[in-house]
């Protein structure tokens, strides 16, 4: 039978401290989700406007073609 890994493996451990090199990516990713998130939002309120803008152009096409 083989010999279990298990004992050369470094377990994790809740509430043991993170090492620096995962609080480095774990501070990275919420970095890259804040950015997400700000063009999510920047995104739909641009749409809103482009949005607003066509209802401009119909009323204008309406009142033009009357």
């Amino acid at each position: 039978m083989r010999q279990s890994v298990a004992s050369s493996r470094s377990s994790h451990v809740p509430g043991q401290a993170p090492n620096a090199a995962a609080t480095a990516r774990l501070t990275e990713k919420k970095k890259e989700f804040e950015a997400v998130s700000a063009f999510d939002r920047a995104s739909a309120m641009f749409l809103k406007r482009i949005e607003g803008l066509a209802d401009d152009c119909d009323i204008m096409a309406d009142a033009g073609m009357g």
